[in-house]
């Protein structure tokens, strides 16, 4: 489940692709069974289609689907950091700085893999911080459900340094405790990052 879900979120595997059951089972060396259990889940997450006689494709997303995933998103990311401020730990915060300060070290040496698995961990360290665990595992299903356009941030120019910079006001947000500011920066920097991957 997880191999064939990060391939799809990575986009080793493209909207369209055929998925071969008798393939995966094979290169993983495991019967075809848990395979389709995997397939399954991953039809109830939206990331691939099973149609009978056509057999299994990786869904697509348009972008109107994808900007309503941004827009949700800034929504419920907001609500996430208004409540994680009064529940941020030194050692949260130590946590985001440093998060921070590897994604500015990813931007400089132009490594967007590095900076997105940097910029995925720092958002869920927020919704961590919110201590309401249905809000943290719808924003976890939006963040999937979006995952694999963020691969294509690597073909806007500049879209690491700004994202930096408005990560750098949320994180002074947080260690204000700062919450009403704090949340109004997390939806504008979610909506300004959907516009440029959507567009």
């Amino acid at each position: 489940y997880e191999r064939i879900r990060d391939d799809i979120l990575n986009g080793l595997l493209k909207p369209g692709a055929s998925i071969s059951t008798g393939q995966i089972a094979k290169d993983m060396q495991v019967s075809s069974m848990p395979v389709r259990a995997a397939l399954t889940r991953l039809e109830a997450e939206g990331l691939v289609v099973i149609a009978p006689q056509r057999g299994v494709t990786v869904s697509s997303i348009s972008p109107g689907e994808l900007e309503d995933v941004f827009v949700v998103r800034s929504r419920l990311e907001g609500l996430a950091i208004y409540l994680a401020c009064s529940h941020m730990t030194e050692a949260d915060l130590a946590e985001l700085r440093r998060l921070l300060e590897g994604m500015g070290r990813s931007e400089k040496a132009n490594d967007i893999r590095a900076w997105l698995k940097g910029n995925e961990r720092f958002h869920r360290l927020i919704f961590r911080a919110c201590q309401n665990r249905r809000l943290e595992r719808l924003l976890l299903d939006l963040w999937s459900q979006g995952r694999r356009s963020r691969v294509g941030a690597r073909n806007v120019p500049g879209h690491m340094k700004r994202r930096n910079t408005e990560h750098e006001r949320i994180l002074k947000g947080l260690e204000g405790k700062d919450a009403e500011p704090a949340e109004r920066l997390m939806r504008e920097h979610i909506l300004a990052a959907g516009k440029e991957i959507v567009e």
